[in-house]
C-alpha cells in the first residue's frame, strides 16, 4: 500500500508544478515591466524592430537631443497648469513611460500616478491628457546603441506636480 501512495503522491506533485508553470507562462511577460501592443491605445503604425526583445532605460543610452535641460525647456513653455479648485488635488507624480524604436520614434505610451503619498494616483484628464500629447509630440529621442547596434529601448519621463504646476522632470 505504501508505494501505491508514494506514486499517488509523486504523480499529483508533478502535475501540480505542471499547472503552476502554465499558469507562470500567462501571467508574466518575457521581461517584467514589459510593455504589450494594445490595439485601443497603441498606434499601429508604430513597430519594434526587434519584436519580443526591448532595453530598459538603465541598460543602454537612449536619450533626448540635448538632454534634461530641452526636455525642461520643451514642458514649461507648453504645458498649462489647471486652474480652480481642482487644480490642488492635482499634486505628485505622473510618470509616462514609452518605448523608443530603432528608428527614434515613440510609442505604446502608458501612464501612471502616485499621490503627495505614494498612494495610486489618476490625475485628472486636463493634467494627463495634457502632459500625454506633448510626450507624444516630443521629438529628437535618439535611439539606443550597443556594440554598434541599434536597439529599441523603454524610457519614461516624470513630472513632479504640485496643485498642477510642474515642479520637477525626471530622469
Amino acid at each position: 500500500m505504501r508505494p501505491i501512495f508514494s506514486i499517488l503522491l509523486f504523480s499529483f506533485l508533478v502535475s501540480s508544478c505542471r499547472h503552476q508553470a502554465a499558469i507562470a507562462k500567462e501571467i508574466y511577460p518575457p521581461q517584467v515591466g514589459d510593455t504589450r501592443y494594445d490595439a485601443q491605445l497603441d498606434d499601429s503604425a508604430f513597430h519594434l524592430c526587434r519584436p519580443g526583445f526591448s532595453l530598459q532605460y538603465y541598460n543602454t543610452r537612449s536619450w533626448f537631443k540635448d538632454h534634461k535641460r530641452d526636455i525642461e525647456q520643451y514642458f514649461h513653455e507648453r504645458y498649462k497648469a489647471p486652474q480652480g479648485r481642482n487644480a490642488g488635488k492635482q499634486t505628485g507624480w505622473l510618470t509616462i513611460r514609452f518605448i523608443i524604436n530603432c528608428e527614434g520614434r515613440t510609442g505604446w505610451f502608458r501612464l501612471s500616478g502616485i499621490d503627495s503619498e505614494y498612494q495610486p494616483f489618476h490625475f485628472s484628464q486636463e493634467v494627463s491628457a495634457q502632459l500625454l500629447t506633448l510626450t507624444k509630440a516630443l521629438q529628437g529621442w535618439q535611439p539606443a546603441t550597443y556594440n554598434n547596434k541599434i536597439y529599441d529601448s523603454y524610457q519614461y519621463v516624470t513630472f513632479k506636480l504640485k496643485k498642477g504646476a510642474i515642479e520637477c522632470i525626471l530622469p
